[in-house]
């Protein structure tokens, strides 16, 4: 090596001072110390100033420390792209492969329940997970933990949203395999069914809790997995299919949920610990009442160890013909009836007062004592035909489905029964023993799954309630939100309860607006302005019963104290008393006499103002013609203040309200609003939009299930 290479030049730790001294420098560096200070060819001035050049060295060597770190780290970037690249060319095709052999596996698997090839399913799920695997296996050895980086960088999030894909689908075909002994576990007990057994679902409970958990957890994990994968990385053609099962897998969970949540509720009335009775009641929507519709069919049922003992159905007027005892029906009731009885039981719309009414009617007749009270709708026998499908009545002449089933079986009930027989309600019993059967008889998972959720769908809705006298039960099914009970609440509160007096089955065509608004002054006193409109669509239609006047006797339910101010609409109407109860010595109901006691007049429009489960209850006639619209409408002071002092003090103050729907309702149409005065504003808001010119809270829904809101205010400077 040369001796000039050998040794450093002095000037080794400067940098260029100016571009145009590149080559020079350059070559100077070359020179040995002693030739380069005399050489009169360099420019020696370039240098000179030493200590200043050094002194600028040291401020720019943090710079160049960032710039070449900044330059190292973006060059291992780049070839890590470039390795990911060049491996994926290689990869790619395997992986792909991978990941559509193990969603055809899970099609199978599918394919295999339903054929109830078991077996065949539990391999086709385990060969599906294989895959998957084998395509995250690949993906791994291809880029490492480095792929979750790329769904952060435009253009290579496919990357990342294709191993997501991977993952979740070893999710779902672990899931596969414990929801396919579900299924096994459901067609044994279907089978055992059809032979006349008495199966256990007890049994069928215990023998799924494990592979439930198992699935749940499967579920859950491949659910996370599925939100991290951006829709437009996914196949256009394969983008409805994520997308179906991106909206339905949160619903399959929630099912599971709901019933790990009400797993010892269930037990409890499937009879595990002893043997339970329980009364049935079919309420008719078409003819609201107070808790649902008039009850025109009851059924018993005895359960024990899971097993159904017996399932009797009959029309509710052969026991009201066995009642051993006169009492007194509640005043609007005497219209129609001047004794009280099991299908007039259902008064108050508190569902846990009614019950016990039907169990005392029900044992006043000769029945058993019982354990609770079960209801349900014609919405709920819809709701389960749509999923079970069609079923044949030959008997009567017709298939009934979930589109005609409440013309076709209200058309039987009310003109075409055989007058001999005089059983007008059989074909009701008829038909719901075989969709029950039908119900316990399907096999096909996603069939089973869509009954389930339109039973929870049918409690969560209040078209099916339950009641057991049992204090403990009863708790729990209160917790779950399905004791149909009226809610206590500190603030305010709404509920329009209906019961159809004499008015035919016309409520199934009528439309029902409630509209509610609250106007707060600066003192913080509330006014509230509710309006019910109600739209009569019948008067056209080929059946008589909805052709007829709708007479309805209208409670509304508001927070206890409230003061009426003015009603607009009503009927003024005060039917007298059929008999002479008194005289002929009728029982007294000591909770009728109570509500009754408190009513008092409202001179100017009759409305009835009365106390009842913890409520100040408003209550008038309302009548509604064909083809005609009626809106009655209540001012009422509230019992209670936001507080101003506390407010103008820096505090807060919240105006809350319920709007609990009637059970049995299919859901009225709400439009709520809140005005407030310019001294408040609004800090937290639950629904709705704020509309701060007009110093105005507002939303719209409709009552399918009932509706809490609420806003928090504070002294506005």
């Amino acid at each position: 090596m040369s001796e000039y290479k050998k040794r450093l030049s002095v000037f080794s730790d400067i940098k260029r001072p100016i571009p145009h001294t590149h080559h020079i420098v350059k070559y100077e560096y070359q020179l040995p110390r002693e030739e380069m200070i005399s050489s009169p060819d360099v420019s020696f001035e370039v240098f000179k100033p030493k200590k200043l050049h050094r002194k600028e060295t040291k401020a720019k060597k943090g710079t160049k420390y960032l710039l070449s770190r900044n330059f190292f780290l973006l060059s291992c970037l780049v070839i890590v792209l470039l390795f990911i690249g060049y491996r994926g060319a290689k990869m790619r095709t395997r992986v792909v492969e991978d990941g559509n052999q193990g969603f055809q596996n899970i099609s199978l698997a599918v394919q295999n329940i339903k054929a109830s090839n078991f077996e065949d399913s539990t391999k086709a799920f385990r060969d599906a997970y294989q895959s998957f695997s084998s395509g995250t296996d690949n993906l791994f050895v291809w880029g490492g933990p480095l792929l979750n980086i790329t769904r952060f960088i435009p253009g290579l999030s496919t990357i990342a949203s294709g191993k997501y894909a991977l993952e979740a689908g070893q999710h779902f075909a672990l899931a596969g395999i414990p929801l396919t002994h579900i299924v096994e576990e459901l067609s044994v007990s279907k089978d055992a069914y059809d032979q006349g057994e008495k199966i256990s679902w007890l049994d069928f409970l215990a023998s799924i809790d494990i592979p439930l958990t198992q699935a749940q957890s499967e579920l859950e994990a491949g659910d996370n997995v599925l939100q991290k994968i951006k829709i437009d990385d996914v196949p256009e053609e394969k983008r409805d299919k994520f997308l179906s099962v991106k909206k339905n897998l949160p619903l399959l969970l929630g099912l599971l949920k709901n019933f790990d949540n009400h797993e010892f509720l269930l037990k409890e009335l499937l009879g595990a610990n002893g043997p339970r009775k329980y009364l049935f009641l079919l309420q008719n929507n078409q003819e609201m009442r107070a808790t649902g519709g008039f009850i025109g069919t009851y059924a018993l049922m005895d359960v024990e160890n899971g097993r159904v003992k017996r399932f009797f159905v009959d029309g509710i007027f052969n026991p009201d013909g066995q009642l051993k005892e006169n009492i007194v029906p509640p005043k609007p009731i005497q219209k129609v009836s001047a004794t009280w009885s099991l299908h007039d039981s259902n008064w108050f719309p508190d569902f846990p007062a009614s019950a016990e009414k039907a169990i005392f009617f029900y044992e006043k007749t000769g029945g058993p004592t019982v354990d609770g009270v079960i209801t349900l709708t014609p919405t709920v026998m819809q709701k389960l035909l749509r999923e079970t499908g069609p079923i044949d009545l030959p008997e009567y002449g017709f298939t009934v489905n979930s589109e005609n089933f409440v013309t076709l079986i209200q058309d039987q009930v009310e003109t075409k029964y055989d007058k001999e027989e005089n059983k007008p309600k059989k074909v009701l019993a008829d038909l719901t023993v075989l969709l029950i059967e039908k119900v316990f008889a399907s096999q096909d998972k996603e069939t089973f799954y869509r009954i389930a959720n339109a039973l929870v769908e049918g409690l969560n809705e209040k078209q099916i309630l339950l009641y057991m006298r049992h204090e403990g039960t009863e708790a729990l099914i209160d917790e779950a939100g399905w004791s149909g009970k009226i809610l206590p609440t500190s603030k305010d509160y709404v509920s329009v309860i209906h019961s159809n007096i004499n008015g035919y089955k016309t409520d199934g065509v009528i439309d029902e607006t409630i509209n509610h608004t609250a106007e707060i002054s600066e003192d913080g006193s509330i006014v509230d302005t509710l309006s019910i409109t109600r739209t009569h669509h019948g008067g056209n239609t080929p059946y008589e019963w909805w052709n007829k006047v709708n007479a309805d006797y209208m409670r509304v339910y508001v927070p206890k104290g409230s003061v009426l101010l003015s009603t607009q609409g009503a009927t003024w109407e005060f039917p007298s008393e059929p008999l002479d109860y008194k005289a002929l010595g009728f029982r007294v109901d000591a909770d009728v006499a109570k509500e009754e006691s408190s009513i008092t007049i409202d001179e100017k429009t009759g409305t009835r103002i009365s106390v009842d489960a913890d409520k100040t209850v408003f209550g008038a006639w309302v009548y509604v013609s064909p083809k005609e619209s009626v809106t009655v409408e209540y001012r009422y002071r509230l019992p209670f203040s936001l507080d101003t002092r506390k407010m103008e003090d820096g505090g807060v103050d919240s105006y809350t309200v319920l709007y609990q729907k009637q059970s049995g309702s299919v859901g009225s149409n709400i439009v709520s609003s809140i005005l407030f005065p310019r001294n408040m504003e609004s800090v937290w808001q639950m629904n709705g939009n704020l509309i701060p010119y007009e110093r105005q809270w507002k939303f719209e829904s409709q009552l399918k299930t009932d509706v809490f809101s609420g806003i928090i205010f504070t002294h506005k400077q």
